[in-house]
């Protein structure tokens, strides 16, 4: 899913050597876990961010990577929502199939051929079989709302970056417990290959299972008008889906956006990062979580987790 050109977009202002820890004032009492469990023959390990202890139990966000899995940039964007008021519970969905020090762009062009493969396989273990990809998905909203420094009274949301993005939607499909999703560059029927041409028959039979839509949740697509893995047709079934199934979306179409438009250029290619999209979205989130998380606080932070400036 980093199928994309790398042309500038204009007005796309970012600074480069921007830091998201350097940048944020510095805030120790921030709380921390990991967690980690085996699932039906994989080890996966996740990291959980949440506000000082004085603000009590808060609502949980899931993060879901991209297609290369679980790395810094989620642990920070998971961060970025305790410093907001929520805990952030950064998702591992490969486990042990991809290992957690090889989902890092790799300096030796030599090594991107491979590492490519390796991503792409974890992808398609999940993509490809509904039913382990709804219960890995169940099985960390179970462990997060668990925790202590969760308040369980509310449902929780979750977020997802291109393959995260897809993740999402099968949390509403699968009828799982969430007030509101945020796809953001996401595909939008799960186990579609949007390259065949490229990809020929090198995916596996898709092993689909029932839908039992959670009719309750908001369903956020954040979509890039210049996204090329999102055609027409796709976002005609998509809503058809979503109407049928008598499920609430929204779906913000962003002029000039490419795939990717929320990643930073410190994750490789796959970070296209489109400064005004990434704004307008990470806003467009936190409103869904003002309407999912009633009167739970929202703490201003000047940036996100791509080093995007984000208005109050």
């Amino acid at each position: 899913m980093s199928d994309a050109s790398t042309q500038p977009h204009r007005d796309n202002q970012y600074d480069a050597s921007f830091d998201p820890h350097q940048k944020w004032p510095a805030a120790p009492d921030l709380r921390r876990a990991t967690i980690s469990f085996n699932f039906r023959g994989h080890s996966y390990s996740g990291e959980m961010v949440a506000p000082p202890a004085a603000t009590g139990p808060r609502p949980l966000v899931l993060v879901i990577h991209n297609y290369q899995g679980l790395k810094f940039f989620d642990v920070d964007v998971a961060e970025y929502l305790a410093r907001v008021g929520y805990v952030g519970l950064a998702i591992d969905t490969y486990g042990d199939r991809v290992p957690a020090g090889q989902r890092t762009w790799p300096d030796n062009p030599a090594d991107i051929e491979a590492f490519q493969k390796r991503c792409f396989e974890g992808m398609v273990a999940m993509d490809h079989d509904h039913e382990l990809f709804r219960g890995l998905l169940a099985e960390w909203l179970q462990r997060g709302t668990d925790h202590d420094f969760v308040d369980n009274q509310f449902a929780p949301a979750a977020i997802g970056y291109c393959f995260g993005g897809m993740a999402v939607l099968e949390c509403v499909r699968g009828g799982l417990n969430v007030s509101g999703v945020v796809s953001l560059h996401g595909l939008l029927q799960t186990g579609e290959d949007p390259n065949p041409a490229r990809n020929g028959a090198q995916r596996p039979t898709l092993k689909p299972a029932a839908n039992n839509y959670t009719k309750g949740a908001i369903v956020v697509i954040e979509n890039g008008a210049d996204d090329q893995l999102v055609p027409d047709e796709s976002k005609q079934r998509f809503f058809d889906e979503m109407n049928t199934a008598g499920v609430q979306w929204v779906f913000n179409h962003h002029a000039q956006t490419p795939h990717g438009f929320a990643l930073p250029p410190t994750l490789g290619p796959p970070g296209r990062l489109y400064v005004p999209t990434d704004r307008r979205s990470t806003t467009s989130m936190l409103a869904l979580f003002r309407e999912v998380f009633p009167d739970v606080p929202q703490n201003y932070v000047a940036h996100n987790a791509a080093g995007t400036a984000i208005p109050r």
